[in-house]
């Protein structure tokens, strides 16, 4: 996989993990736990991402194979965060709901990331 993407890619979710680490410290000093659990989830959901992104670099020599398997796994994430929305909406499950949404707007980052580097 192009070196300089790879490491673009990875910088940019030691980045935003950083940010969000710190608002999460922000507010919980600020006594605003609730959201500062929900930025945990933030920071957790970038940190899981990065592990994945780095066994992307393990499966193949190839960039095109590497980015399928990738998005191959976000995917499958996505999809089974969209289960667990449904169903937190199905259960009126208002912070389940929340957790839910939190996580899958870090995929679309994430997402807008990729294409913004690697064009799809």
């Amino acid at each position: 996989m192009n070196l300089k993407k790879r490491e673009a890619f990875t910088q940019y979710l030691d980045q935003r993990t950083a940010e969000v680490n710190k608002l999460t410290l922000k507010l919980a000093e600020d006594d605003r736990r609730d959201e500062a659990d929900f930025e945990k989830i933030r920071s957790n959901i970038f940190q899981v991402i990065k592990t994945i992104f780095s066994a992307s670099g393990r499966v193949s020599p190839y960039e095109a194979e590497q980015i399928r398997f990738f998005d191959h796994k976000l995917t499958d994430i996505e999809e089974t965060w969209q289960k667990a929305l449904a169903a937190a909406k199905d259960h009126n499950d208002e912070k389940r709901v929340l957790q839910e949404q939190t996580k899958l707007e870090v995929i679309s980052e994430v997402r807008e990331m990729i294409e913004q580097l690697w064009g799809g």
